[in-house]
């Protein structure tokens, strides 16, 4: 039976490893049987691709390990996955991916949200991982590792019903007992590092904790390419949405603009914006009305257009021009890290329209939700009754 590891790159998944390979006594199954899976997002930290590739990569080829890497190679599931990387003597980590999740998040103005379900790591990691096992066993039974330890048994137990048929989830951090500290500490003793966690640079699940946060801001000081790619990502999906924001709708440029060092990377991030070419877009949102609720909104469809592009002077000239000249004369003008124009504010009662003309990099594509040309002339309406009590 084959037994098939889902590598993470982080300190859970690199413990069952090291300790697999170290101790044989803590495995029952010859090594020849496993195959280690990888799913790049390619949007992993730097940091974690070379601590992979010096220390992870040489062991799992000193033994022969199956290791392979695989990737979307879309935003669309029917184009299926590519596999970056097939081989018993692994070298190369890969986690530059294919299609990237931050490719998908900036072609849509957004940023990961945070509530209910991972869906990102479930499109970018979980179905990838899903395709490639479903061809590595064609349907037959498997063991799954999966690297929760002992303070992950709410994932446990969500994780041990799901997955393909034949599927025999097994972990082996909750079997031994091991808490993350104790992951950490065996890295350590094979390999004297200190394992960072796995993610991808701009995760917002890495950012909604004081100690998380913590975390991240000195790898983005350090690192200023990671940085503005999130800082990038974030910037878009302000200007599309001034609610958004990495830290659960605060913004990552509010916490580095308070950190050692923070202030400096920003300075080069505007510059990093300056060099980039920008545009203007027509934003534009029909929230609907909870059915029982006037006050509150039950959904919106969005649209977003580009209506001119350029440099970033250029577009700001032109917004100026137009906020002056061509908009109409009740459109609020707001300018600050963002410019932009607003047409239409939301209402206190729904269902209500909203747009603005903004200026940002020009990143994202034009894209409407299929119903929004319904949604947006029941949106200009407005509540068909008001009832106060």
């Amino acid at each position: 039976m084959k037994v098939i590891l889902s590598y993470g790159l982080g300190a859970d998944s690199t413990a069952i490893l090291t300790r697999w390979l170290s101790a044989r006594s803590s495995r029952n199954f010859d090594l020849k049987d496993l195959i280690v899976v990888i799913a790049q997002t390619g949007d992993e930290h730097l940091e974690t691709g070379h601590l992979v590739e010096t220390h992870v990569f040489p062991l799992l080829a000193k033994h022969r390990i199956r290791t392979i890497q695989v990737a979307r190679a879309s935003n669309s599931q029917r184009d299926g996955i590519v596999t970056l990387d097939d081989t018993t003597e692994p070298t190369t980590c890969y986690i530059q991916g294919a299609y990237r999740l931050s490719d998908e998040m900036v072609e849509v103005a957004t940023v990961p949200q945070t509530g209910g379900i991972r869906k990102c790591s479930l499109k970018a990691k979980g179905w990838p991982l899903d395709v490639l096992i479903a061809q590595l066993t064609g349907g037959e039974e498997f063991v799954h590792v999966v690297g929760f330890e002992t303070d992950e048994l709410t994932r446990m137990m969500r994780d041990m019903p799901l997955g393909l048929p034949g599927r025999i989830p097994s972990y082996p951090l909750i079997e031994w007992g091991w808490d993350r500290e104790q992951c950490e500490w065996e890295i350590f003793d094979h390999f004297k590092v200190w394992w960072p966690k796995s993610a991808c640079s701009f995760c917002p699940f890495a950012l909604a904790s004081a100690a998380g946060l913590a975390r991240a801001l000195p790898r983005y000081v350090a690192n200023p390419y990671e940085a503005f790619k999130a800082l990038t990502m974030e910037y878009l999906a302000v200007a599309a949405n001034p609610r958004q924001g990495l830290i659960g709708g605060r913004q990552l440029y509010d916490a580095l603009l308070d950190f050692e060092g923070g202030p400096g990377l920003l300075a080069d991030f505007q510059e990093h914006l300056n060099c980039m070419p920008w545009a203007i877009y027509d934003v534009r949102r029909a929230f609907r009305a909870s059915a029982d609720d006037m006050m509150k909104a039950a959904n919106a469809a969005r649209s977003m257009t580009r209506v001119a592009a350029g440099d970033r002077a250029d577009m700001v000239r032109l917004l100026d021009y137009m906020a002056t000249h061509h908009l109409p004369s009740g459109a609020r003008y707001e300018i600050g890290r963002h410019q932009r124009v607003w047409i239409h504010e939301r209402n206190l009662y729904y269902p209500c329209p909203e747009q603005a003309f903004v200026t940002a990099p020009a990143l994202a594509i034009d894209k409407a939700n299929k119903s929004f040309d319904q949604a947006w002339e029941e949106a200009l309406k407005g509540p068909s009754q008001l009832t106060f009590v």
